[in-house]
């Protein structure tokens, strides 16, 4: 027998469990507060939308319980997301990093595939529409299986017997997820753990860093607390007008986020090390043979080739050494402390930039009052939840959209 199902939010997880819903021969209905759907997908991947991962376990998330996400991933895993689209005539490439993207390069025809399979399945889509509240009712009344009364801000009323929230989360407000999903999910008596924006870049008190803008390297970067590292990813770094960004950035980002939103006072400084590959010692033999061969060279330019030219010299002079002095008349103080530079370059970290340009969102909707098995509340019968909205989030490279499309097949796959 068709049940009526209500989603709340047309982005990946809202049509996925829209598909997952309509696949089992319910009645559909997705309400989307934008004039299209996957508005943010358009963003991912740089506009070529990174699908998924090759390499995806439950300890490529966070939350308060990413465990959470082993029983979702144990129904709909990577290789199922995969198999789905490959069904619905999208072709996957894979490139650095297990990361999957369509062969067009293009995020919209993931979209494109969605809402062909979306109109097959015939899921009525009602564009425009924002919700003002969800209203639930245990007492069944005249025969009605409907427990939910949906209240849009046009005053109209629709009912339905299950509800799906894949509203998304708060980053990219310009793409609708404003934190509607958070507030439903409270006036329905969920906890929601409280958000804050992860995967942003760094706003970055040096001037250095603007004027290496558009620069990028590879490189280690350590966040300290108070001087007590708490992480360290290896990967690129992008220097930008604001501070710092690109993958080893947004990885780490989280961590500083969580720390700023529980104290704005907080002394964040980040570190790069520009030489990875080598210890101090190695680099300090290195750098002394370099001297010998070109002692007429500035002290600037003796990592020429093996750093983009502008670094070195910017981040000397910063620090009042005359990048230009020859070699030859640098002294082996002044080297020990260039080496110093190169391999833990430290920076305060004032703050990262927020909502509106954060890709993803950690904290949402408490795992802890959710069923992982079904993604239905343990609360609320027949109140469903998915994708971003839920406190859980994952590391960047496709591990998120994973997320997304796994959440959302089981929340819809388990209707009945």
């Amino acid at each position: 027998m068709s049940t009526k199902v209500a989603i709340i939010g047309g982005g990946a997880s809202g049509m996925m469990a829209a598909i997952a819903a309509a696949r089992k021969e319910n009645s559909v209905t997705i309400f989307e507060k934008n004039d299209k759907l996957g508005k943010k997908i358009l963003l991912t991947g740089n506009g070529r939308c990174n699908i998924t991962n090759t390499n995806v376990t439950w300890q490529n998330y966070k939350g308060t319980t990413p465990k959470f996400t082993a029983s979702v991933l144990a129904q709909h895993s990577n290789l199922d997301t995969i198999q789905f689209f490959k069904d619905l005539g999208l072709v996957l490439i894979e490139e650095d990093r297990g990361r999957l993207f369509p062969r067009s390069n293009q995020a919209q025809s993931v979209i494109d595939v969605l809402e062909e399979e979306l109109d097959r399945l015939e899921v009525e889509i009602f564009y425009n529409q924002k919700i003002k509240r969800i209203d639930y009712s245990k007492q069944l009344t005249d025969n009605s299986k409907t427990h939910f009364e949906i209240v849009t801000y046009q005053n109209k009323k629709h009912y339905f017997e299950k509800v799906i929230i894949a509203t998304g989360g708060k980053s990219f407000p310009r793409t609708g997820s404003t934190g509607d999903g958070h507030r439903f999910a409270e006036q329905l008596g969920h906890k929601i753990v409280n958000p804050f924006p992860a995967s942003v870049p760094f706003r970055i008190q040096n001037p250095v860093c603007n004027k290496l803008q558009g620069i990028k390297i590879d490189a280690v970067l350590r966040i300290y607390l108070n001087d007590k590292k708490v992480s360290e990813v290896t990967d690129e770094v992008l220097f930008t007008h604001l501070g710092l960004s690109a993958p080893a950035v947004l990885e780490s980002s989280r961590e500083v986020s969580k720390i700023l939103q529980e104290n704005k006072s907080a002394k964040i400084t980040c570190s790069l090390n520009l030489f990875p590959e080598y210890t101090e010692e190695q680099l300090y033999k290195l750098l002394k043979e370099r001297i010998s061969s070109h002692p007429d060279r500035g002290i600037g330019n003796q990592f020429t080739g093996m750093l983009p030219k502008k670094v070195l010299p910017t981040i000397l002079k910063n620090e009042n050494i005359n990048p230009e002095e020859k070699s030859k008349q640098t002294s082996n103080a002044t080297i020990h402390k260039i080496i110093k530079l190169v391999t833990d370059y430290r920076l305060l970290v004032t703050d990262v930039l927020g909502w509106e340009i954060a890709q993803f969102t950690a904290g949402g909707v408490s795992t802890k009052e959710i069923d992982s098995k079904t993604m239905e509340s343990k609360t609320t019968p027949g109140l469903y939840f998915c994708g971003e909205v839920i406190d859980i989030d994952g590391q960047s490279g496709g591990f998120n959209l994973q997320w997304a499309w796994s959440s959302g097949w089981v929340a819809g796959n388990n209707i009945q």
